[in-house]
This record gives structure tokens, sequence and C-alpha cells, in this order.
């Protein structure tokens, strides 16, 4: 339990995320993100589209923050990837203060990754990660502790 709060506290803390999202250079693939469980419709979503370990847990390789939508499921695009591996990762940043909050060591904002629905420990690039050849549809499922 210790491992996963520092491996939450480390990826949370490298969460703050740039405005504008920024594709690699020879793109062909698109990802469609749906979130759901959206269970608070305050705040802002960053997510974060990784292409390794590092960047799962530390800053993502691409970044957007959208608005939470007054109802249902939110939507964000990446368009314009290129072939590869790819996870994504959400924190819903209630406050907007543009990273993941804690009380002590527990996080006290929805996240959520792809192919992840519940945590037995810190999640592994591989575990995320989803290819992507093309257009793809991945489904995000947000979480408390």
């Amino acid at each position: 339990m210790k491992a996963l709060l520092a491996t939450f506290a480390l990826l949370f803390t490298l969460t703050t995320c740039s405005l504008a999202a920024t594709a690699p250079a020879d793109s062909t693939g698109k990802v469609t993100v749906t979130i759901n469980g959206i269970t608070k419709r305050t705040g802002k979503l960053l997510v974060g589209l990784a292409t390794d370990n590092k960047t799962l847990m530390g800053q993502a390789a691409i970044n957007q923050v959208i608005d939470v939508p007054a109802e249902g499921n939110a939507t964000v695009v990446f368009p314009s990837l290129k072939p590869g591996r790819y996870a994504v990762r959400i924190v819903h940043d209630l406050n907007n203060n543009g990273t993941m909050d804690f009380s002590g060591q527990m996080p006290t904002e929805p996240f959520g990754f792809s192919n992840v629905t519940m945590l037995m420990g810190p999640p592994e690039f591989d575990q995320c990660a989803f290819d992507v050849q093309g257009e793809k549809a991945v489904q995000v499922t947000m979480m408390e502790l």
C-alpha cells in the first residue's frame, strides 16, 4: 500500500499539464478517449497520453485539459499520432490547481488509467497500453480511493 501511495504521489505531483496538445511528427493515428464514471461536475480533466512507464508516471508525452461536462461522459481526441503503443492516464482536478491533491498520502481527487478498472498496486505501462494503427477508441473509468 505504501508503494501504491508513493507511486500516486509521484504520478500526480508531476501531472501539471500544458493546456495545448502536441502531436508527434509523421502522424497517422487518432485516439478517442471516452471518460466515464465522473461523479463530480466541477473542475477540469487532465488527460495525458503516455508512451512508456516514465511518461505514464511522470510528465505525459501528450496532454490535454478539458472541461468536465454538465452531465454524462467526457470525450477527448488525440489526433495525428504516430503508430505505436500508448496509455491514457487522467486526473479529475476538482479545484483547478493543475495537480492531484492529497490528504496525507491518499489522493483526494478521482483518477483513471486505460485498461484499468481496479488497482491492486501501481499500474505498469504494459497493463494500461494499447496499440494505435489508425483510429482507436478507448474507455477510461474514473476511480477514487
